[in-house]
């Protein structure tokens, strides 16, 4: 044997430098990251950690000007980066091979939108303290949500603008006010990315008063396409079946009026199908009325292209195309009457007619397996076929 020869096979060629793209290290200051070695004879090797290899770090040299180094994970100055064009640059060599080396640019992805929110267990109730959420979410697609009254969140609270109706609020908590029949019953939260006004988000809410209700009037949803089934050999997959849309919601009548003592006010509400009653004092009183159309079926899956026939290797059949997801079905009509002396309460109902959400389209189905034309299938071959083209996801 040559001993030479495979010396130089296992001499070491390149390193390419892996981050953590999809993570938020502009945030945080910490960014995994991993180095591979390809070698002259073609084999690869990579450190432990983020990227699960057996080549110890011990063997590598890491640089960078804004970040220092533990294992796999780059300690960034954020305070750096930002000075550096909002970009950090990581170099990296093999120990003894200062030939062998690479870098690797990384920048802070742009944000890509912002929305306020209050969580769904929280009850805004008048004369009470609610402390928002704002979620953010990057090109990469990292996402994170933080309350703005968190002095431990990774944002500061002032590095966005937010606003209660139409008054800024600088540390994220808001005093809402005591019930007073005469003003609105309903509030908005905003925010706003300084700097990038086109990064905005408005919510608008209902008060929740001591006496509250949610009523919701349920519209059927579109039932799911079928998939289709795997097709003949050497035939193309048929299209999945569409979604069935969702219904249209069914009008609503409410009627308010007073008991016989004027003590409470009664509120009555039909469809045709369902029914609600109910009296509330008039003291601190909130209904919420939901009537949204139904949500539509999803897609169908489209069939599987068929295997090639044997006497011909080279003809297996495309996937099929999913199937496209059912439309949403329209909000209802909500009437409310009321006698003279309740008329002044029908603001504090507050109604949602949406419409139902669309169904997913469904996913297209993968391609034939192609023959491979000659003797008995391999091992390789049944767990990694070779196949045509797969089919289209449906239309939105």
């Amino acid at each position: 044997m040559d001993f030479r020869l495979t010396a130089q096979q296992a001499m070491p060629k390149s390193l390419k430098i892996y981050p953590e793209l999809e993570g938020h290290w502009f945030l945080d200051g910490q960014l995994k990251f991993g180095c591979e070695v390809t070698y002259a004879n073609g084999g690869r090797r990579r450190t432990p950690g983020y990227l699960n290899g057996n080549l110890p770090w011990r063997y590598f040299v890491c640089e960078s000007e804004q970040a220092t180094f533990l294992g796999d994970e780059a300690l960034v100055d954020l305070f750096k980066v930002c000075r550096n064009n909002n970009t950090l640059l990581i170099k990296a060599y093999l120990l003894g091979y200062p030939s062998v080396k690479g870098e690797f640019e990384i920048k802070i992805p742009p944000l890509q939108s912002i929305g306020v929110f209050i969580p769904s267990d929280v009850r805004p109730r008048y004369g009470k303290i609610i402390e928002p959420y704002v979620d953010l979410n990057w090109a990469n697609g990292a996402g994170y949500t933080f309350r703005l009254s968190d002095e431990r969140a990774l944002i500061p609270a002032d590095s966005v603008h937010f606003f209660f109706n139409e008054e800024r609020v600088y540390d994220g908590r808001v005093k809402l006010p005591e019930f007073n029949l005469q003003e609105p019953h309903v509030f908005s939260l905003s925010v706003l990315w300084p700097g990038k006004p086109w990064l905005h988000d408005v919510q608008v809410y209902p008060y929740s008063g001591k006496d509250h209700e949610v009523w919701t009037f349920e519209a059927a949803d579109g039932s799911a396409g079928k998939d289709q089934t795997t097709a003949p050999r050497g035939m193309d997959g048929a299209e999945g079946y569409h979604g069935l849309p969702g219904a249209d919601a069914a009008e609503v009548k409410v009627d308010v009026g007073w008991t016989d003592d004027k003590s409470k006010l009664v509120v009555v509400a039909n469809n045709g199908f369902d029914s609600f009653r109910d009296e509330f004092s008039p003291d601190e009183f909130s209904l919420e009325i939901i009537a949204r159309g139904g949500d539509g079926g999803n897609g169908g899956r489209g069939g599987e292209g068929g295997a090639a026939p044997m006497d011909d290797p080279y003809r297996a059949g495309i996937g099929g195309k999913g199937g496209r997801g059912g439309r949403g079905g329209k909000g209802a009509l909500v009437t409310i009457t009321a006698s003279p002396d309740a008329e002044a309460f029908i603001p504090c109902i507050i109604v949602d007619t949406s419409e139902g959400k669309p169904g997913k389209p469904g996913g297209g189905g993968k391609g034939g397996i192609f023959s491979n034309g000659y003797g008995p299938t391999t091992l390789p071959e049944l767990l990694f076929p070779s196949r045509n083209y797969d089919g289209e996801p449906g239309d939105e």
